[in-house]
């Protein structure tokens, strides 16, 4: 579906990360783990939605990345459109990687930087249905100053006692991290024995998610139920 939106808020996460927030003419209907398109440079770029699907009056996006280029065009054009208050137009929603509800399973989540968007969606609309099950959740970002909700994750582990939040960091050049250190897929691998028991979901860079796909089908011999490049459900 082709909707016109306009930039209704745009908020510095931390460290060039970015969360931009989308007004659409109309309430868009989609699942937790669903994205949007939109037109970047005469080409479509996809975006996974970051906020729960009960939250349909607004989308939530996380644009950044640790490579600062490779986030500029984005943020430069909503920004534009936030100034200028122009609208544009969104493809929404599309993904097959939605949460799926019907089932008592243990849920892993697992992020690479923002792919955090992508497993924000599908926490928070877990924990808004009152799943009852097991959530761990596990987020890797390139050292510590891109842990750009560890504040807000960490609270809400707190707060519901099913679900048990891991950050993990590549590089610790301040010396002062005391959590997991590596890529967050070793970290995965490092705490349990058997993932079959899980439905599994994975969002991040490409190379991320590609070796998250190798490690889990293979090393623990998972079935791969759906996939795409960015994101994932194992």
């Amino acid at each position: 579906m082709i909707i016109d939106c306009k930039v209704s808020k745009i908020e510095s996460a931390k460290n060039n990360i970015y969360k931009v927030y989308i007004s659409p003419v109309q309430n868009i209907d989609f699942k937790a783990g669903q994205y949007i398109f939109i037109k970047l440079n005469d080409k479509k770029t996809p975006f996974s939605i970051a906020n729960c699907p009960t939250e349909n009056k607004v989308i939530e996006l996380h644009i950044g990345s640790s490579n600062q280029d490779s986030s500029s065009t984005s943020i430069e054009y909503f920004v534009d459109a936030f100034v200028n208050n122009s609208k544009f137009k969104i493809d929404a929603p599309h993904g097959e990687a939605w949460l799926r509800t019907n089932n008592y399973k243990p849920i892993l989540l697992i992020a690479g930087g923002t792919g955090l968007s992508y497993i924000n969606s599908i926490l928070k609309n877990c924990l808004n249905r009152g799943f009852i099950q097991p959530i761990y959740l596990y987020w890797g970002v390139k050292n510590i100053d891109f842990l750009y909700a560890d504040e807000e994750l960490t609270q809400l582990s707190n707060k519901h006692c099913n679900l048990v939040y891991i950050p993990v960091i590549i590089e610790d050049e301040k010396a002062v991290w005391l959590g997991k250190k590596g890529t967050v897929i070793d970290a995965v691998m490092e705490d349990f024995i058997d993932l079959t028991p899980f439905d599994i979901y994975v969002c991040g860079p490409y190379q991320m998610t590609k070796a998250a796909k190798e490690r889990l089908v293979s090393e623990k011999k998972q079935t791969l139920s759906r996939c795409m490049p960015m994101p994932l459900l194992i």
